[in-house]
């Protein structure tokens, strides 16, 4: 398991600034409100979401798409509440 400390955490807010409005609207709301209270296994699938494309990422937010990977769902359900 990987371990996430404050350095790993500065650079995953910068990974959420994105190309598209949507997603940095959705991702800023979910920064504010739910970041700080992620296990460290929920930070390492984020980072693995981060590293979509952002058409992809948008398209699992919106729920266009079916994620191929199980785990991904619960963190994208707690981006789409924020």
């Amino acid at each position: 398991m990987a371990q996430f400390d404050d350095t790993a955490k500065r650079r995953i807010r910068f990974l959420t600034r994105r190309g598209l409005l949507e997603l940095d609207i959705l991702l800023g709301r979910f920064m504010a409100t739910r970041f700080q209270h992620l296990s460290d296994d929920e930070l390492a699938v984020f980072v693995e979401i981060l590293d979509l494309p952002d058409q992809e990422f948008l398209a699992l937010v919106n729920q266009h798409q079916k994620p191929e990977r199980p785990e991904f769902e619960p963190l994208l359900e707690k981006i789409r509440q924020s």
